[in-house]
């Protein structure tokens, strides 16, 4: 395909389709209902057998009723891991909410679905007829099943999508790498539509074991819906949630020929490495503000500028310090000011998709014109200076909004969406 000859400093990038499955909704509408309202999704963990394991909780995703629907083929949804049935659930809410037609999708469309961990379920499924002497009983769907890019192709072949299409795969900064490579795409002229964003389902015995054995979880049992407690003096860790979400971005002028909804623009982003530890953030949030400080010089904006920040937000003791540190230092003193809320608080940490349903939720304060609250957030930790929002906040005066994602291994991808407004 040869991109079309373009000034890219004339082509803007906007959004004009959401979807989402995540432990608080399977659609945006369901999603944004139980956001606003501070509802957690958090709960003892039913779909898969824990033996005795001594965390018991999670965000699982209940398959909506309809989930036919979103199939041509219903018997794919079993032969495939989790987190391709959600990206591809997501991918085609996002595709229909576009109302784009047949004609606009093809060798001017691609997609990147993105994933952190990739079929963790087909994985763990494989290896256990492995270890059971079943080695022919493997499922032939399993290479495809735990492939971190078949999200993506799968989505794209049912779709007819055939331009730049990949999987992007960066810990918990995926789906923001997967909005600032699909921008670039289309900013460059390589394509018109792309459809980005990421999936995860590691709610299991494989992810509850790996990040609870390196004591990066919660441990509240007894009270599952309060244990995600971002900012607050007493947090004690992460809770693994699952889900999917996926954007429609769209070059500007191709979604105004055809009519269409314009929920948002995305006008910065910015890429990081801490070159510090394999888990641990830089303790002075080093390669978290030039993140912060590259997307606001992309979008020529001034700390001032930032209306609300959707943080990472993962309370996990060490996470939240730092990206206090991190919002403080990037945004001088009116770091201390903005509203901060989390995504996280009532829907888990979903890893690979966590920054994809965090900008569907900053999408929704600037189209429902609220800013949701932090669930579970009781008292601030006196080492965290931020002005964290805990109840529905009105968001009409918000016009620009920072989203953080910040992975393990230092990987940092801070999103800029700016509320939309029509030139009449």
């Amino acid at each position: 395909m040869t991109p079309h000859r373009v000034d890219a400093r004339e082509r803007r990038v906007v959004v004009t389709g959401l979807g989402t499955v995540n432990p608080i909704g399977n659609t945006v509408r369901e999603y944004w209902a139980n956001l606003k309202l501070g509802r957690s999704g958090i709960r003892l963990i039913k779909n898969i057998k824990l033996h005795d394991y001594h965390i018991r909780f999670g965000g699982e995703v209940d398959y909506p009723d309809n989930i036919r629907d979103y199939f041509e083929q219903p018997k794919m949804i079993r032969r495939l891991d989790r987190y391709i049935v959600m990206a591809h659930i997501a991918g085609i809410q996002a595709l229909r909410d576009s109302e784009l037609g047949s004609g606009d999708l093809g060798e001017r469309c691609g997609a990147i679905i993105g994933s952190g961990a990739g079929g963790v379920l087909a994985h763990q499924n494989a290896t256990n007829l492995i270890y059971e002497n079943r080695m022919n009983e493997v499922p032939p769907f399993y290479i495809v099943s735990c492939i971190p890019s078949t999200g993506t192709t799968f989505f794209a072949k049912e779709a007819g999508i055939r331009g730049p299409s990949f999987s992007i795969c960066s810990a918990c900064s995926t789906s923001n790498h997967a909005f600032g490579q699909a921008y670039s795409f289309i900013k460059s002229g390589m394509a018109d539509v792309m459809f980005a964003g990421g999936a995860e389902s590691a709610v299991n015995e494989m992810g509850l074991a790996a990040f609870g054995n390196i004591v990066a979880l919660s441990n509240r049992n007894e009270d599952p819906e309060k244990a995600s407690r971002p900012f607050d003096a007493d947090r004690d860790g992460f809770v693994l949630g699952e889900g999917a979400g996926v954007l429609c971005l769209e070059e500007l002028e191709h979604a105004e020929r055809r009519r269409a909804h314009i929920y948002a623009e995305i006008v910065g982003f910015g890429f990081t490495n801490d070159a510090h530890d394999l888990v641990a953030p830089h303790p002075e949030a080093e390669g978290a503000v030039r993140a912060i400080r590259a997307a606001m010089d992309m979008a020529g904006l001034e700390a001032a500028d930032i209306d609300l920040v959707n943080a990472h937000g993962t309370a996990t003791p060490i996470g939240d310090k730092i990206e206090g540190i991190a919002i403080n230092t990037a945004l001088n003193e009116h770091g201390s000011r903005v509203p901060v809320h989390s995504t996280k608080s009532m829907t888990g940490h979903l890893l690979g998709g966590a920054s994809a349903i965090e900008a569907i939720a900053a999408i929704m304060a600037f189209e429902q014109n609220i800013i949701h609250p932090t669930a579970n957030h009781d008292r601030l930790d006196p080492e965290i200076n931020l002005n964290v929002i805990t109840s529905p906040t009105d968001a009409s005066s918000v016009n620009h909004i920072l989203s953080n994602a910040f992975g393990f291994g230092g990987l940092n991808a801070v999103l800029i969406l700016k509320r939309y407004q029509a030139v009449l």
